[in-house]
């Protein structure tokens, strides 16, 4: 967390995803700052909800209303399913395609936002190369990788019209309320968990506290621009995890499940999310001074499970 300098004024922040696993959490943490939420939605029920639909290539913005920021966080589900070859078009069409209907109608606006946040993931690195990777390291070649790169070219619309752009590279989001974190948490306290494979696979992760902060910050500091890793600087091995969660609740962790297994019931899914192996550090965020409240699992963990 990083103080500001100075008293910032109300915003106007248009966001995406504003139900999903980051969203849901962001928006009260915006509104306490005093700023005011304008969600977009594809059904739109309060005053605050603007529509928009992909499939006809909607977005109704009001261009009388000032828009200060936009925060994009919206896209299929990378893990709720196996993927299959439609599954799979989704997954990368949702964040091609909505970005870059946002990104071109914000351009558009007799006074478009000064800051477009956009969400990307660390998937964009290769997993097949040791790390660990910085913001400058190459993209990888398999599907998330093509994901990410292709959702985060689709915001060339606002670079063009002099919008600044923060691409937030984002690791294993740790919440209780939704992602890993909570898939992993019934299993582990009745005593059956354990690790996934070999448990050697690294995982960068950060808590939800600090990444909505840093969106925050990205959204005030004209700095924060170009792609930032948002994760704490504290990669940890699958095994490591999953003992030291199971410490924190006073459970075993007993139960290793097979590689075999999980592939077999998530095929390539499996193999580039819960079986990758992505040590990620950010080479940005000291350079722009900015230092998370829990910088360490078990200082996530504690503040995360009561």
């Amino acid at each position: 967390m990083q103080a500001n300098k100075f008293i910032l004024k109300p915003k106007t922040i248009l966001i995406s995803g504003a139900t999903g696993l980051i969203g849901s959490h962001l928006v009260p943490y915006l509104e306490k700052k005093g700023c005011s939420v304008l969600r977009l939605t594809r059904n739109p029920i309060k005053g605050n909800d603007i529509k928009w639909d992909l499939k006809s290539s909607l977005i109704d913005l009001d261009s009388t209303k000032q828009i200060d920021a936009v925060i994009h966080l919206a896209g299929e589900n990378i893990t709720s399913r196996r993927w299959s070859k439609s599954q799979k078009e989704k997954i990368l069409k949702s964040r091609e395609l909505g970005t870059s209907l946002l990104s071109e109608s914000i351009a558009k606006l007799p006074a478009p936002p000064k800051v477009l946040i956009s969400a990307s993931g660390i998937n964009y690195y290769n997993q097949d190369s040791d790390g660990p990777h910085t913001e400058n390291s190459p993209p990888g070649n398999r599907f998330l990788s093509t994901v990410c790169k292709r959702w985060e070219e689709s915001t060339s619309p606002a670079l063009e019209a002099n919008i600044r752009v923060c691409i937030m590279r984002i690791g294993v989001v740790l919440t209780t309320s939704g992602g890993a974190l909570s898939k992993m948490l019934p299993s582990i306290k009745l005593g059956l968990g354990g690790r996934l494979g070999s448990g050697l696979q690294r995982m960068s992760w950060i808590a939800i506290d600090d990444l909505v902060d840093m969106i925050h910050e990205a959204i005030n500091d004209d700095r924060w621009e170009g792609p930032v890793n948002a994760v704490a600087d504290e990669p940890i091995n699958n095994k490591e995890f999953t003992n030291l969660l199971a410490k924190r609740l006073k459970r075993p962790a007993l139960f290793p499940v097979p590689e075999f297994l999980i592939k077999l019931l998530f095929g390539q899914m499996a193999e580039e999310t819960l079986l990758a192996d992505l040590p990620v550090r950010s080479e940005r965020m000291p350079k722009l001074g900015y230092k998370l409240t829990y910088p360490s699992l078990n200082e996530a963990l504690t503040h995360l499970i009561k």
